[in-house]
């Protein structure tokens, strides 16, 4: 049989000043001999998204009590906070503490379908997690006072030299294959210009143009593969002799010379 259990009146503190919310009755189905029934003060704290609220909060054994109210102000009070079925209003109860820590009690009201409810927020689970890192922060730290101060300095100033040593080995290494590789385009630069001279092609025609790009190109594809082991810092130097030869035949194909 549901009774009435207590009621709480809490303060709204706003830019008009303070407003106080009364005449909240809470009705339970547990059996509770008051008489008169208690009035429970608190404060409001804020709105919170039901879904988002920890774990810890609301245990099974919790009980959720019925809200009801004679008062039109609190009626119009909870329609527009609690239009949203998702939110609930956070109050903290000013003559109740939590018995198991001795801090400030608080209560959740909210709304299940279209009556309005409320719990009490259980502070156990969250004081045994508390404990339970409290220790592993504990026993972390004997850990980490247990490696001595000039190793732990040695390990990093070491970290740190092979770092840069790395960085360094990587820029040249880069700087190097960057090198080879200009070496590589100047060298065939210079040999596709003397054949074109030697064979009496001036620079001013159309024809020199094409066949200075179309040689390149095709010099630098038919040594793709050196260049590519160039690229990977694997390869040698593609030799001057090499180089000339393909040169030669690209440019005795090209111009039937």
């Amino acid at each position: 049989m549901s009774q009435k259990l207590c009621t709480l009146n809490f303060v709204l503190s706003g830019k008009q000043g303070d407003l106080v919310i009364r005449d909240v009755q809470l009705w339970g189905d547990h059996l509770v001999v008051c008489n008169p029934v208690p009035e429970w003060k608190g404060q409001f704290v804020q709105y919170v998204e039901l879904g988002k609220l920890p774990l810890w909060i609301r245990s099974k054994d919790i009980r959720t009590y019925r809200c009801y109210s004679t008062s039109a102000t609190t009626l119009a009070y909870f329609k527009s906070k609690l239009k949203n079925a998702s939110r609930g209003i956070v109050i903290e109860l000013s003559d109740k503490v939590d018995q198991r820590s001795n801090e400030p009690a608080y209560v959740i009201l909210f709304r299940e379908n279209t009556e309005l409810s409320c719990f009490r927020v259980d502070l156990a689970m969250k004081h045994e997690f508390d404990s339970q890192i409290f220790k592993l922060k504990q026993e972390l730290g004997k850990t980490r006072a247990s490696v001595s101060k000039e190793g732990s300095i040695d390990i990093i100033i070491q970290q740190s030299q092979q770092r840069k040593i790395g960085t360094k080995t990587k820029v040249y290494r880069n700087v190097q294959i960057n090198d080879k590789r200009l070496q590589f385009n100047e060298t065939l630069s210079k040999l596709i210009l003397g054949g074109l001279r030697l064979r009496g092609i001036p620079n001013s025609t159309t024809d020199f143009q094409r066949l200075y790009k179309t040689t390149f190109d095709t010099a630098e594809f038919a040594h793709r593969d050196e260049l590519k082991r160039i690229s990977m810092g694997s390869g040698e130097d593609i030799s001057f002799e090499s180089l000339q030869e393909t040169v030669e035949t690209l440019l005795r194909l090209f111009t039937k010379s």
